[in-house]
């Protein structure tokens, strides 16, 4: 057990200190405000207070832990070790900076409840992050602080014990168009056709009309290939599906149509099933509730997790709302333009919610790269997008945590623009497996 004497108990330093102590290195924690029971403890011991206490671990306290509100922080940047930290902390601390408040801006996204600048579709950019300004968001950060924090914590009490890393994976696809031709409505077949003919696309004529005719198997229709590379590991795959009325940006057929309705619980009955909120139910509570109604009358399971379309993630807003409709776990944490670690962790963890001061029980799983992200955004091809996958995947097995990967079943259709990006989804699945069976053989 470890034993923190802090002056105050908040909200704030109770869920920092339980994240990175019970969750990411299973430690049992206990906080105390008893200088009393602090000095006559035996036990391996921290000091996160401004008093000179007979310890050998302090951390002069950053005040953002007991604040109320939320303001504007000063993030200068504090180099030690050739590696950059934020919020400086005093010459007697055994760190020159304060991690537990490093941890809480990052985690709680401290950054995004000040941001104005939204991008079109209303999400945080990327490049206004600290982490991006600084080069980190490559990294499992906070992983890395707590890894720190133990290594040192274990120099003065060498009985201080603490999971090691451990690295975990889970593939998940969004479903934003089940099908490229098949089983649409005459009235969109026959508009596509028109378009066709058109711009003179012979090709995509002559393809459309021969899946039509059962002649060619339909280019999205991904299904049983994604499935096949996980019917070992059914637990380690997740789809999302989109069952909201059609619109400008939501682009599926008819949750009615039977065809979509039988997809879904084939894919249930292989894995989890899990609903894809669509762009308009972000303006739109009962069109949430509704898209949720239609996912359970299909499965006839509840439906707890969900990732918004278009990522589409405004703070506190979204969250409240998936709150509201039942969601426990969320799958939207990372960036459309960018791969990395957004919230700074590997961790799945609890949404704070800064407005209220409150920790929720909405799970937040942060995902790592997105397929578009390094097609698309980043222009990477096959090759250069694995490097990157590798890279990320290294870190997660360093530090800990679980590596989600986030694909769309057209992506994985190896035609047209994404040739060859099949291969890239097949060696990043063998490679986790690989990670997996090193942990389960040592």
């Amino acid at each position: 057990m470890l034993l923190v004497y802090t002056q105050e108990i908040t909200n704030r330093l109770e869920y920092t200190f339980e994240f990175i102590f019970e969750e990411i290195l299973d430690i049992e924690l206990k906080l105390t405000t008893d200088l009393q029971e602090f000095d006559e403890s035996d036990q391996p011991k921290l000091n996160y207070s401004g008093l000179k206490l007979d310890c050998p671990l302090k951390i002069h306290p950053h005040p953002i832990l007991f604040q109320r509100k939320i303001c504007y922080q000063t993030l200068a940047p504090i180099s030690f070790n050739n590696e950059v930290y934020f919020f400086e902390s005093s010459a007697s601390s055994f760190l020159p900076f304060d991690p537990f408040a490093a941890s809480f801006f990052i985690i709680s996204r401290y950054e995004e409840y000040l941001m104005r600048q939204l991008d079109k579709h209303r999400r945080y950019p990327s490049h206004h992050s600290i982490l991006y300004r600084n080069h980190l968001l490559d990294k499992p950060i906070v992983n890395q602080w707590a890894q720190l924090i133990a290594q040192k914590i274990k120099l003065h009490y060498p009985e201080f014990d603490y999971r090691p890393p451990r690295f975990d994976f889970l593939s998940t696809i969004d479903i934003d168009n089940a099908w490229a031709y098949k089983n649409k409505s005459w009235k969109r077949t026959l508009g596509a056709l028109a378009k066709g003919v058109i711009k003179g696309d012979r090709q995509q004529i002559q393809e459309r009309l021969k899946v039509i005719r059962g002649e060619k198997e339909d280019p999205y229709d991904t299904y049983n290939y994604v499935c096949n590379q996980y019917k070992e590991h059914k637990d380690l795959l997740h789809f999302f599906v989109l069952l909201g009325k059609p619109g400008k940006y939501d682009r599926n057929i008819s949750p009615k149509n039977e065809q979509l309705r039988q997809l879904v619980r084939d894919l249930n009955s292989f894995c989890r099933v899990s609903i894809h909120p669509s762009y308009r139910s972000t303006r739109n509570r009962r069109e949430l509730t509704k898209e949720i109604q239609t996912l359970e009358q299909i499965t006839h399971n509840d439906v707890k997790s969900s990732r918004q379309h278009f990522l589409r993630l405004e703070l506190p807003k979204t969250y409240r709302r998936l709150i509201s409709a039942g969601i426990t776990n969320d799958y939207t944490m990372g960036y459309a333009d960018q791969v990395g670690f957004r919230a700074g962790t590997s961790n799945s963890f609890w949404f704070y919610d800064l407005k209220k001061d409150v920790p929720t029980q909405l799970r937040i799983h942060p995902f790592q790269l997105m397929d578009v992200t390094l097609k698309n955004y980043l222009k990477l091809t096959p090759d250069e997008a694995l490097t990157i996958i590798e890279k990320l995947m290294g870190e997660i097995r360093n530090y800990g945590g679980t590596f989600i990967s986030l694909w769309h079943n057209e992506s994985l259709s190896d035609q047209g623009e994404w040739a060859g990006w099949r291969t890239v989804f097949e060696r990043m699945t063998e490679q986790a497996f690989k990670y997996k069976d090193e942990q389960v053989k040592s």
